[in-house]
């Protein structure tokens, strides 16, 4: 179980750092760095990470989901997904 977390943990990490972040200096991103506080994370980002987590985890965000509590960090978007579809995040997971 543990192995997932960290692969969710990585695939997260790497989308927002590689797609979201705009100001280099907030790089490495921390897992439990405020996307929201940073500037990272705005609509039109929100609206990219959900498109993301639907592709790569096969999760469809609810717009009662869209809180700050499952997406202000990696660590809350990992642990949103996980409480989504643990079997078919974990699936999808493996991807490449």
């Amino acid at each position: 179980m543990e192995t997932i977390i960290d692969d969710y943990i990585s695939i997260i990490n790497d989308y927002i750092s590689g797609e979201l972040v705009q100001d280099a200096s907030l790089l490495p991103l921390g897992r439990t760095t405020s996307l929201l506080e940073t500037g990272v994370l705005d609509s039109l980002s929100a609206l990219r990470l959900v498109v993301f987590v639907r592709e790569r985890f096969g999760v469809m965000v609810d717009d009662v989901d869209l809180i700050p509590e499952n997406f202000d960090s990696v660590d809350a978007i990992c642990h949103y997904i996980r409480s989504r579809d643990v079997k078919g995040a974990a699936h999808a997971g493996n991807r490449g």
